[in-house]
């Protein structure tokens, strides 16, 4: 005779109708965990329910066109065994498969959030360094029209001198084409001009040493 245990047929309708779902889940989970004969969680129990239940509609087909009401008038407490190993191998194996599925979802799950650490470590790199830059590109800035001023002066004054020297070199050579075309001018230190236009040139003095000079006597 196969194993059976007695479970309330509140649970079984719960089960089997959806009556009471949020009430009845915890002992639900507990009546096909011992169908199944394993420790059922919240994540596997759809699966392990969906299985069961399919079994119990292939060997009690008239509980499928029963009504929540006739299954409790039934009885207060239903016996329920054991799945036979065929099932249970596929429930294990189905266990299985989702297992692998949801250390693999963990595992990417983990490899997902180092990827968001390194993204956001490396936005938090990328905003450091687009700031240092925003303050490089200020002191560039800053240097730049600095250095501008700093050449406008050092362009400014000698420029200024060039225009002096430009000036004095303009009027030298005004008076160069004046001397060019007025001939050259001297200055006399007195008397009218010689006759021709040329000036009266003046004797030359006589240095007296007191030597008496008698090369110059009438009788020589």
């Amino acid at each position: 005779m196969a194993e059976t245990k007695v479970f309330p047929m509140n649970t079984f309708i719960s089960y089997l109708k959806g009556m009471d779902k949020e009430g009845q889940k915890k002992s639900v989970v507990e009546m096909v965990g011992y169908m199944a004969d394993t420790v059922i969680d919240e994540e596997l129990a759809p699966f392990a329910k969906a299985i069961a239940k399919a079994w119990i509609y292939e060997q009690h087909p008239e509980v499928i066109s029963m009504s929540a009401n006739q299954l409790a008038s039934s009885g207060k407490n239903v016996s329920v065994p054991k799945l036979p190993a065929e099932t249970m191998n596929e429930i294990n194996d189905l266990f299985a498969k989702l297992a692998e599925y949801k250390t693999t979802a963990a595992t990417k799950a983990e490899e997902l959030a180092a990827v968001k650490a390194d993204l956001a470590a490396k936005t938090a790199m990328l905003a450091d360094v687009e700031a240092k830059l925003k303050v490089a590109e200020a002191s560039v800035k800053r240097f730049e029209e600095s250095s501008k001023q700093e050449s406008e002066k050092l362009i400014v004054a000698p420029l200024a001198k060039v225009n002096e020297y430009i000036g004095k070199v303009d009027e030298l050579l005004k008076m160069i084409e004046d001397v060019k075309k007025h001939g050259v001018v001297t200055v006399s230190g007195g008397g009218a001009p010689a006759a021709g236009g040329g000036a009266a040139a003046e004797p030359e003095p006589v240095v007296d040493f007191g030597v008496e000079d008698s090369f110059t006597k009438s009788d020589w």
